[in-house]
């Protein structure tokens, strides 16, 4: 593999690797600077076979807990070593964040299964928007490069839309990215075939639309991969299908609808402030509705609700929310509150070029779904943030 590293003024160097570290037997957390720094670090310890820890060093409660707790002396951790290379955390989204040990044979089974899934596009090089800290990220953007025949590995701390629509114009290229720059790419005021390029996008799902607007308008491939990181990799779809294919080894069920996972991606052992050991088939929190097809998606099960009968999740909520031109971004959260009849309402946090009459908000969403019974409020904000992998997040 060739690392070639995009600095900040767009200036390219070709990086070259070292792989002498030394290997000690204690989990090590991998923090760096800038993504040069990173790559450089993460790749000679990996290739030694050295435990690593990953996070990103802005979570400050990961930060605290990893301060105040040495992993390498938690309760059970000799059980965890034996069968794990690298530690990765959730995003914490639905509460403190959940660790998840990963084996050497978890990631690279994995990277395999998603090796085939691509071969027929002839990858020379792997253009990377996304953070390493991140189960992705590492999977995608470091090990499948790692393990492609013969191919260089593009990375820069942030790319702009643009400057990922002119990386992917050279011949050859896979693009690691996220629904965040998918969408913003495809609101680029150009448009140029990139059929020879494809696109990995992970960390949320796609509407149809997007997808179908985005391969449209350059012509490419895009593929969607669903999982988590407890689970690994889990399904895929190519382009505008609604519905998921399962992986390659992956085994999925259903209980109340929930979806349960039997996988050899799936991690021995989680960290939830201990160490536990993690059964299969395992259970998410993921509503799906299964045929001989493959499976839709519906949502989280804590972010549902039943609008004239059917399941809703926020996502869709927020989506559409999101074609009224005054609305910037949309995030939707569903909250329980026991002196409600129905124990549910709708908050609605919106960043727009001016208040919305709930009316319109209330006949936009019945457009979609019937009448809408459940009731919501309305909070503004000056700005609705992404995370690093993409995802909204409100900064109070």
């Amino acid at each position: 593999m060739i690392f070639e590293y995009i600095y900040p003024d767009n200036t390219k160097e070709i990086i070259s690797l070292d792989f002498t570290n030394s290997k000690n037997d204690e989990w090590e957390y991998i923090n760096s600077a800038n993504k040069l720094e990173f790559v450089k670090r993460f790749l000679s310890a990996y290739s030694v076979g050295q435990k690593i820890v990953l996070f990103d060093a802005k979570h400050k409660q990961l930060l605290d807990f990893y301060n105040d707790n040495d992993i390498n002396k938690l309760e059970n951790i000799q059980q965890a070593n034996s069968a794990s290379q690298m530690l990765f955390f959730t995003s914490g989204s639905s509460g403190f964040p959940l660790g998840a040990f990963k084996s050497k044979e978890n990631l690279l089974r994995e990277v395999d299964t998603l090796s085939r899934l691509l071969q027929g596009y002839n990858i020379k090089r792997v253009v990377v928007s996304v953070p390493f800290v991140h189960i992705y990220g590492i999977l995608v953007g470091m090990l499948l490069p790692m393990h492609l025949d013969n191919v260089k590995l593009v990375v820069k701390e942030d790319f702009l839309p643009y400057e990922l629509l002119e990386e992917a114009s050279t011949e050859h290229t896979l693009v690691v990215t996220t629904p965040l720059f998918i969408k913003a790419l495809s609101k680029l005021g150009v448009s140029t075939s990139l059929s020879s390029a494809v696109f990995v996008s992970s960390t949320g799902p796609l509407s149809v639309e997007d997808a179908e607007r985005f391969e449209d308008k350059f012509s490419t491939n895009l593929l969607q991969l669903f999982g988590s990181t407890e689970t690994g990799g889990i399904a895929y779809k190519f382009g505008r299908t609604a519905k998921w294919s399962t992986l390659e080894h992956v085994e999925i069920s259903t209980n109340d609808d929930k979806l349960s996972v039997t996988s050899p991606f799936v991690s021995a052992f989680l960290l939830n402030k201990k160490i536990v050991k993690l059964h299969q088939p395992y259970a998410t929190e993921d509503i799906i509705e299964l045929d001989k097809d493959g499976f839709t998606l519906v949502g989280r099960s804590n972010k549902l609700i039943k609008i004239a009968g059917k399941r809703i999740s926020a996502t869709q909520i927020e989506n559409i929310l999101e074609t009224i031109p005054e609305i910037d971004k949309a995030i939707v959260e569903i909250v329980y509150k026991k002196e409600l009849l129905r124990s549910e309402q709708i908050v609605i946090t919106l960043e727009a070029g001016k208040k919305i009459d709930k009316k319109t908000i209330k006949d936009k969403i019945s457009d979609y779904y019937g009448v809408l019974t459940i009731p919501f409020s309305i909070n503004y904000v000056d700005k609705i943030n992404y995370s690093a992998m993409g995802k909204k997040v409100l900064f109070q």
